[in-house]
Protein backbone atom coordinates (compact mmCIF):
# COMPACT_ATOMS: atom_id res chain seq x y z
CA UNK A 1 0.00 0.00 0.00
CA UNK A 2 1.41 3.53 -0.72
CA UNK A 3 1.56 6.05 2.10
CA UNK A 4 0.03 9.78 1.36
CA UNK A 5 3.04 11.48 0.27
CA UNK A 6 3.09 8.77 -2.46
CA UNK A 7 -0.20 9.14 -3.19
CA UNK A 8 -0.15 13.01 -3.55
CA UNK A 9 2.49 13.08 -6.17
CA UNK A 10 0.30 10.89 -8.61
CA UNK A 11 -1.40 12.30 -10.81
CA UNK A 12 -5.26 12.01 -11.98
CA UNK A 13 -4.61 8.92 -14.55
CA UNK A 14 -2.43 7.22 -12.18
CA UNK A 15 -4.61 7.55 -9.06
CA UNK A 16 -7.90 6.41 -11.04
CA UNK A 17 -5.68 3.22 -12.18
CA UNK A 18 -4.22 2.53 -8.83
CA UNK A 19 -8.62 3.36 -7.54
CA UNK A 20 -9.43 0.65 -9.73
CA UNK A 21 -6.85 -2.30 -9.28
CA UNK A 22 -7.85 -1.51 -4.99
CA UNK A 23 -11.47 -1.59 -6.07
CA UNK A 24 -11.24 -4.91 -8.30
CA UNK A 25 -8.92 -6.20 -4.96
CA UNK A 26 -11.72 -5.69 -2.68
CA UNK A 27 -13.86 -7.90 -4.50
CA UNK A 28 -11.77 -11.02 -4.78
CA UNK A 29 -10.95 -10.25 -0.88
CA UNK A 30 -14.40 -9.99 -0.17
CA UNK A 31 -15.21 -13.29 -2.06
CA UNK A 32 -12.84 -15.20 -0.38
CA UNK A 33 -13.54 -14.14 3.15
CA UNK A 34 -17.08 -14.95 2.21
CA UNK A 35 -15.49 -18.38 0.96
CA UNK A 36 -13.50 -19.22 4.22
CA UNK A 37 -10.38 -19.12 1.82
CA UNK A 38 -8.89 -16.04 3.18
CA UNK A 39 -6.47 -15.95 6.07
CA UNK A 40 -5.67 -12.46 6.08
CA UNK A 41 -9.17 -10.71 6.57
CA UNK A 42 -7.31 -7.64 8.46
CA UNK A 43 -6.76 -6.63 4.48
CA UNK A 44 -10.27 -5.76 3.78
CA UNK A 45 -10.77 -2.67 6.13
CA UNK A 46 -6.97 -1.48 4.78
CA UNK A 47 -8.07 -1.97 1.30
CA UNK A 48 -11.10 -0.12 2.19
CA UNK A 49 -9.30 2.73 4.12
CA UNK A 50 -7.05 3.21 0.77
CA UNK A 51 -9.50 3.64 -1.62
CA UNK A 52 -11.09 6.18 0.62
CA UNK A 53 -7.52 7.97 0.66
CA UNK A 54 -7.43 7.76 -3.31
CA UNK A 55 -11.10 8.97 -3.68
CA UNK A 56 -10.63 11.94 -1.08
CA UNK A 57 -7.40 12.89 -2.99
CA UNK A 58 -9.14 12.67 -6.22
CA UNK A 59 -12.32 14.95 -5.20
CA UNK A 60 -9.99 17.40 -3.24
CA UNK A 61 -10.03 20.94 -5.06
CA UNK A 62 -6.51 21.52 -5.92
CA UNK A 63 -4.54 24.22 -5.42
Amino acid sequence: MKTQEELLKLDAKKLSEELSQLQNDLVRLEFSVKNGQAKDTHMLKETRKQIARIQTIINSPKA
